[in-house]
């Protein structure tokens, strides 16, 4: 238990005044203490504070007079502000849903203010989802309401609304729990208007009557009669064709109120709804015969406020509750979050650095190797390089005829191509530059090299296309040479299309070893016959 000893405090405020009741329940429930606090017109206007400061001072007062600074107590807050949306979760799974619920209500639920503070109530699921119901209400207004408790040392452990406080009320007097009913709350001033489903409120309408002439009296005038059955025969329907699509409707209707107006509206609803049931709900159950000049019925909200438990409890919108939720949840994630990315960073890292290391050891191995053999090369000494002769005969093996070889060369070239660069490399390779006026002249130049017999390989290296004018080579003749000398010195070259022909031939490596193996055993053969003349 909470609050004074092991009684529960209820607590509601709206614009007529503030009230309070412990309850406590031995074989049923039991009103003890009660307490109520006026508030002047003008403080609290259409549910919202307009004097903060004054209504502060007064509830201070109050409750220092009732004894109850320091108590625990459950607050309850006028329905107005209380938007009820209906959804529908892809999750059956508790742990998923309050997650869920949260991330819908803050990207998809569209709410006519900011910063809502919000809870939900499972109604039903299927195999896929779950729906629910959730409810939301501003922030600003609720935490407005809380700081005059909490400012005059009253702990407020949780907050919620008049629906489901007064459908709590009735469950626990009647003993039973409300199905598809609609419950009337019927104060001097307004009638508040609850479609309940399960004991669920699922929608809820306020209706003023501060508007009509007699208000004075503690009876409605016809007018305010005929209205109020207008907009219960609205609702009825409302709720039968738009939330239950024609599936079910209202049949039972329950009259509550703090006067005997809920008698006369009884009345008046059994003859305007007569095709409903229509009862009224009395709280005198609730206090004991010395409380005979008690109205427990003005107090019934106030009741099902102190019954609120963790049991029972359908909604708590009290703004800190979720704060806070959010904040640790916010810590933990940012926290998992950090965790995982210093974990992948040194992941990384990890990876990287073992990957940079492999690749350094495979060049440091490759580098070693060379190494060595390029030491085994310096050390090993050729076989005749301590012979000139050996040496001589090896030189004049690798000497090429480049008569012969550019004679080769020419032959096969087509009478319109010619060669304008020829290079020799010391790996037995000649490089050609041939320019052809047909690209199908260098496919033929290249199978005719490929038959040459001193060449190994012939490969055609690049081919360039180019359009060229006029082109003069060799420069300009000298102006005493004669017509026919300035004709060898200038070549015209007019053509549309020219392909300029890059080709590489690998020399046959064979007839230079066959030619040092020759030489040497001639110079071995001649050196033998030298000593055996000498002896």
């Amino acid at each position: 238990m909470f609050g004074l000893g092991n009684k529960r405090i209820g607590i509601t405020i709206d614009q007529t005044g503030v009230r309070y009741v412990t309850i406590k329940k031995k074989k049923s429930w039991e009103i003890g203490s009660s307490g109520y606090l006026p508030i002047p017109p003008g403080i609290i206007v259409e549910d919202h504070i307009m004097n903060s400061e004054s209504l502060s001072l007064q509830v201070k007062h109050w409750v220092k007079t009732e004894k109850i600074r320091g108590a625990s107590a459950t607050l309850a807050i006028p329905t107005s502000q209380i938007i009820i949306r209906k959804m529908r979760i892809p999750s059956i799974k508790a742990a998923e849903l309050s997650q869920l619920v949260e991330l819908e209500v803050e990207t998809a639920l569209r709410l006519p203010f900011e910063d809502p503070v919000y809870d939900f109530i499972k109604v039903g699921h299927d195999d896929e989802s779950t729906q629910v119901l959730v409810f939301a209400a501003p922030k600003k207004l609720i935490q407005s309401y809380v700081d005059v408790f909490e400012d005059a040392g009253i702990h407020v452990r949780a907050v919620e609304i008049s629906a489901t406080a007064l459908a709590r009320a009735i469950a626990a007097h009647q003993h039973d729990f409300i199905q598809e009913s609609m419950l009337i709350s019927l104060d001097r001033n307004s009638l508040e208007v609850y479609m309940l489903q399960n004991g669920n409120p699922i929608f809820m309408r306020t209706i003023s009557l501060v508007d009509h002439a007699a208000i004075d009296t503690d009876e409605l005038t016809s007018d305010q009669v005929g209205e109020i059955i207008a907009e219960i025969s609205r609702m009825l329907s409302f709720y039968q064709y738009s939330i239950q699509e024609g599936a079910s409707r209202i049949s039972h209707i329950m009259v509550t109120g703090a006067n005997e107006t809920r008698i006369q509206l009884h009345r008046e609803l059994q003859l305007g709804l007569s095709e409903l049931h229509v009862d009224t709900v009395d709280f005198d159950t609730l206090t004991k015969s010395r409380f005979k000049d008690f109205n427990v019925n003005a107090f019934r909200v106030a009741s099902g406020v102190a019954m609120f438990s963790k049991r029972n409890a359908f909604i708590n919108l009290q703004p800190h509750r979720k704060t806070e939720t959010r904040i640790k949840l916010f810590v933990l994630c940012s926290f998992v979050v950090a965790w995982i990315a210093c974990m992948g960073i040194s992941g990384y890292t990890y990876w990287d650095n073992s990957k940079e290391i492999k690749a350094n050891t495979s060049k440091l191995v490759q580098m070693n190797q060379n190494k060595a053999i390029l030491e085994a090369k310096l050390l090993v000494k050729p076989e005749l390089s301590s012979d000139p002769a050996n040496f001589i005969a090896t030189t004049k093996a690798s000497r090429k005829d480049v008569v012969v070889i550019t004679n080769d060369l020419m032959k096969p070239l087509p009478v319109d191509g010619r060669i304008t660069t020829m290079a020799y490399s010391a790996d037995s390779q000649i490089s050609l530059t041939v320019l052809f006026n047909k690209m199908e002249d260098s496919a033929r130049y290249l199978y005719d090299l490929r038959k040459l017999t001193f060449g190994e390989n012939a490969l055609l290296q690049s081919i360039t296309e180019s359009v060229n004018g006029k082109t003069t080579l060799n420069g300009t003749a000298d102006s005493s040479s004669s017509t026919e000398d300035r004709t060898d010195l200038n070549v015209n070259l007019s053509g549309d299309k020219q392909y300029v022909v890059n080709y590489s031939i690998s020399l046959k490596k064979e007839v230079a070893k066959e030619a040092v193996n020759k030489a040497a055993t001639t110079e071995v053969k001649g050196a033998a016959a030298t000593n055996v003349q000498q002896k």
